[in-house]
């Protein structure tokens, strides 16, 4: 009978084992999401930022509708 319950703690040790490996491993995943989480709020918002940048430049300064280009400018010449 010593053996059996050696063997329960054996395996009662192993689970524990397990269960805490489990547990970690939930907890590591949860901190990586975070992490993932603070990152795509960080590029989300310097997109943002960009675009806004962008719009601000092309009210600056907008570009050409129809930029010059060498057969525009003959097309325009022979009517």
């Amino acid at each position: 009978m010593g053996d059996l319950s050696r063997e329960q703690e054996q395996a009662i040790a192993r689970s524990t084992m397990y269960l805490v490996a489990v547990l970690l491993s939930i907890l590591m995943i949860f901190i990586a999401g975070l992490f993932l989480s603070a990152e795509l709020d960080q590029q989300a918002l310097q997109k943002a930022e960009t675009a806004q940048h962008i719009a601000v430049q092309q009210e600056i300064a907008p570009q050409a509708q129809h930029p010059w280009t060498p057969w525009r400018r003959h097309a325009d010449q022979e009517t």
